[in-house]
Order: C-alpha cells, then structure tokens, then sequence
C-alpha cells in the first residue's frame, strides 16, 4: 500500500515521533508507545510531508484526529491512477457546493466511492471532452458527418455541453462524471487501534523462478502458527518447499523487525513470533522493543534469545531524556525540595549522559534500558546459514 501522508505525533512532555500513514494497528500502537500515551488517546498532529493529495490540506483541520486521517490515508493508499482523478474531481464537486473546509467523515466516504464515477484520463479541457464525445459516439448525431464537417465542429462548446449535461467536472488529470449515489462508509470503520492477536502478519507466494518476476499468488499468514497452519500456507501457495518461498510483512509487533533481520527460515520466524506472543500477553511488548532496539541486534536467532530472556534486563519507560535520567538519580540523593534547587545550578544533561554512560545503559525512543547485572549491552549477532524462504 502506498504511503500517503508523513506526520509528525506530539504526546506532551516534550514526546515526539514520525509516522507514515497509512499505518498499521500495530504502527500506530508503537508510535503512543514512543509517545508514552495509552491505547486510544489523541495525540496532536502535523502533516510535514506529502506523497499526493496536497489539495487536501487546507480542509484537514485540528478537528481531524489521528485515527480518522489514518483511516483516510488508508483509503488513498489504495488507490489506482483512476480512482485518485475520480476522488478529486468528487472532492472538488463537494467543495463548490459549500464554503468552509470538508469534513473528515464526508472526505473517507468520496474516497470510497471513485467506482461511482465514469472517468476519461488524459482529458482536461472542454475541447478535449467535445472532442472525446464526438469521436467516440456518444453523439450519434454527429456519426454520419463528413470529415471535412466534422473537423468544423467547436469543439470547446460540444465539450462544456456535455460536461453540464453529465454534471460532470475536469480536474489536473481527466474528466470525472459521477454515475451512482456515493457511498457512506465513514460510520462502519473502526478507527482507532486495537492490539492484535498475532505477532505477525505475512503475505507468501512460491517465487516464480521461471520469470524471476513476482508471484503470482499470495496467501496470508499469521505467525505464530501450528505446523498444520503452516503446512496448508505452503500448500494454498504452491510452492514444494519453503525454500521456494518469498514473503511480505505486512504488519509485525516490533515494527519493521522482519526488514532488519536475517532468518535461516520459517520454523526460526515462527519461534519468535511465539516469544514476542509470550512477552505481549505479559504486557512486557515495549520492554522487548526497547532492549531490542538497544542490542541492535541483526538476526532472528538473537532477537529470540533475547525475547526469552527478558528478565536478564531493566527498562525505565519514565527515563527517556538525559535530563530525565539525572532527576531520577539526584531523587536517590536529596529530597525534593533541595532538587528543584539543585536542579537550577546542575547541568542535567551532562550528568544525565554520565549516569548513562557509567551504568552500560542505553537510551532507546521507549525509554533507557540496561543489563541487570550491569555488563554492557552487546549485540548477539549470528550469521544465519544460506536457505530457507527470503523477503521481498
């Protein structure tokens, strides 16, 4: 799915990230987690990049939560070359109809309702539409002209004709007519986030080595899976062996970790999706992303060992500055009254990054993490051996 919008989430307390959307439940979990907001808050946000649809900025307005622009993304994300001229020309039908912004709601429904509308590519003029009509024999009156009559034709008028008759409209990229009654599907979507109940979600196909091309079948796959799971996605794709097979992660707890790690196979990705699993059910998920992005480890087989050994480390969600990190030591040392003195005479961000440095720890955009016996926080890299499925 394409990404349609980059923006920047503020959750207070001088939290901050970057998010590209459409995202995932998944994503969009991680980026409260980073924010340290809880499940179904609203963090404020800001569009700081565009991939398309930079009409629509204007009438994005504050009223607009996360949820629902990710909802919105998600329909543009999907989007066919006709379908993103059939959305802009309703979207600009909807807007000389009122004056103010569009709301949230009415924009999700046109975007699912470019199958509503007939449209012509490439014709962005009133000549251009005439001309379309006339050659084309939407006006069988004009079928039997002669060539030297037809050439004759004013065009311009044929084409503002029809485009009134149709209540048509032209926009950058063609000319859109709608056909049908839009939909409204803006009150059937569940919006906000829920935590799903895998850890991850595949698409898989059979390399087609014949063409080395792209396959011609994918079939989706949730890990952790059982061996028959496993068995009947290696069947439903075609392929004799997962050494023929190729995937796609579409959706993963720890965001990106499948695009960053290298796997021997199948049966290893599926040990650790069941030790991610274990670690969710214990509400321990942002502890593992926070040792995992501290160890910045680069295969399954250690992203694993970690996953079960976990109790090995210590994690501080409520440390995620240097500045934090010193006011957390200097409580161990005087009581608060004489902190919020000293803190106006103390560099924290020097003491901080010391007490960091001098306890192995590590800062991670979930909060600081150290080993629990105070050993450095090595990565466990391991070469995997040649084989086994690959990403895509």
């Amino acid at each position: 799915m394409d990404k349609v919008f980059r923006v920047e989430l503020s959750g207070g307390n001088r939290r901050y990230c970057e998010l590209d959307l459409p995202a995932t439940d998944y994503e969009l979990l991680d980026a409260l987690e980073r924010l340290q907001r809880k499940p179904g808050d609203k963090p404020e946000w800001e569009i700081v990049e565009h991939t398309g649809f930079q009409f629509l900025h204007v009438h994005l307005t504050g009223e607009c939560d996360l949820y629902q622009l990710n909802a919105l993304a998600t329909r543009l994300g999907q989007m066919t070359s006709s379908d993103r001229i059939a959305f802009e020309g309703l979207f600009n039908m909807e807007v000389a109809k009122k004056y103010g912004p569009i709301s949230i709601a009415t924009m999700v429904d046109l975007a699912y309702s470019t199958d509503c509308c007939h449209v012509v590519e490439g014709v962005t003029t009133d000549a251009q539409l005439g001309e379309f009509y006339a050659e084309n024999g939407f006006m069988p009156e004009l079928d039997d002209l002669p060539d030297g009559v037809f050439d004759l034709l004013d065009f311009d008028k044929l084409g503002e004709k029809m485009r009134l008759e149709d209540g048509g409209i032209l926009v950058n990229r063609g000319y859109v007519s709608p056909h049908a009654d839009l939909k409204q599907v803006y009150d059937t979507l569940t919006l906000e986030p829920k935590q799903p109940d895998y850890a991850f979600r595949l698409l898989i196909g059979r390399y087609p080595f014949e063409t080395n091309d792209q396959p011609d079948k994918l079939v989706p796959l949730t890990l952790p899976a059982t061996s028959d799971e496993l068995a009947d996605a290696l069947n439903a794709c075609g392929a004799a062996s997962w050494d023929e097979v190729v995937f796609q992660a579409e959706d993963n707890a720890v965001p990106h970790i499948l695009e960053k790690l290298d796997s021997d196979g199948i049966e290893e990705i599926n040990e650790l999706a069941q030790a991610i699993q274990y670690r969710a059910k214990r509400s321990e998920l942002t502890k593992l992303k926070a040792v995992l992005h501290a160890s910045d480890c680069h295969s399954i087989h250690a992203a694993t060992y970690i996953a079960e050994n976990l109790d090995d480390y210590l994690y501080e969600p409520d440390q995620r500055t240097a500045e934090e990190v010193a006011m957390e030591e200097l409580r161990f040392v005087v009581d608060e009254q004489s902190l919020a003195t000293l803190q106006k005479h103390v560099n924290l961000f020097n003491y901080g990054m010391d007490v960091i440095r001098e306890s192995n720890a590590m800062m991670t955009p979930y909060g600081l993490t150290l080993r629990r016996d105070g050993e450095m926080l090595l990565s466990l890299d391991e070469t995997p051996s040649k084989g086994g499925m690959q990403m895509q």
